[in-house]
C-alpha cells in the first residue's frame, strides 16, 4: 500500500484499533486516511492545521481524537469523526513542537526545539509538569507506563530519564559524538 500525500510528511501514526493512519505534512495540513489490504486508501480528513508545518502527529483518548505539534509553538486537538478543532494550544511552547507521546488516558508530553518537555493535562487543558533536560531539540520520546517514567532523545546527543511521579529529571547520558534520533523499549530475555 502507497499513499501519495502530494506534500512532504513529518509525522505518522497509527489508529490504536481501527485501520486508520494519520500524517502531519510539511505545509501544516492534517491527513486521515481509512486503509485495507484490498483497496485503495480513503482519505477521511485533509485539514490545514497550522501556519508552519505540521512536525508531529498522535491519537489520544482512545483514538477519537488527533494531536499535532507545530513550529508556530501550538499544539492543536482535531476531532477523527467530524475534523473540528476541540482544542487549541497557541504558545504551548516557547520553541517548535517537534515531539508527542501519550503518557496515560489524560496526560500527553510534548518535546521542542530548545530541549524542553511539557507534560499536559489533557481535560483541563493545561500543563501540570515540565522539564528542562536537554540543551538542544527533542527527536523523540516514549512512556514506560509500569514505572511512570518519560525516555526522551535530543539533537545535543544524550537520552534523558524523568519521572513522572518525582516531578525531576532522574538521570542523563554522557554526550554521544552523535544526535540521538529515536528510542524504544525494548523487553528481551538474553539466553546465554
Amino acid at each position: 500500500m502507497e499513499i501519495n500525500l502530494g506534500k512532504l510528511p513529518f509525522d505518522v501514526d497509527f489508529h490504536p484499533s481501527s485501520s486508520l493512519v494519520t500524517a502531519g505534512l510539511i505545509n501544516g495540513d492534517l491527513h486521515l486516511y481509512r486503509y485495507a489490504a484490498d483497496s485503495q486508501p480513503q482519505r477521511l480528513l485533509e485539514i490545514h492545521a497550522h501556519s508552519e508545518s505540521c512536525r508531529a502527529v498522535r491519537f489520544i483518548d482512545g483514538g477519537r481524537a488527533i494531536l499535532t505539534g507545530s513550529p508556530d509553538c501550538s499544539i492543536l486537538a482535531t476531532d477523527v469523526e467530524t475534523g473540528s478543532v476541540i482544542a487549541r494550544l497557541e504558545d504551548a511552547h516557547e520553541a517548535a513542537v517537534n515531539r508527542l507521546v501519550n503518557l496515560t488516558e489524560t496526560t500527553i508530553a510534548s518535546g521542542d526545539d530548545d530541549g524542553c518537555i511539557k507534560v499536559w493535562d489533557t481535560r483541563r487543558r493545561s500543563c501540570c509538569n515540565s522539564f528542562d533536560a536537554h540543551e538542544e531539540y527533542i527527536s523523540d520520546m516514549t512512556f514506560a507506563s509500569d514505572s511512570m517514567k518519560l525516555l526522551a532523545t535530543s539533537g545535543d546527543g544524550t537520552l534523558s530519564v524523568c519521572s513522572l511521579r518525582r516531578n525531576k529529571v532522574l538521570t542523563q547520558s554522557e554526550f554521544s559524538e552523535d544526535e540521538l534520533l529515536s528510542v524504544v523499549i525494548m523487553k528481551v530475555d538474553f539466553i546465554f
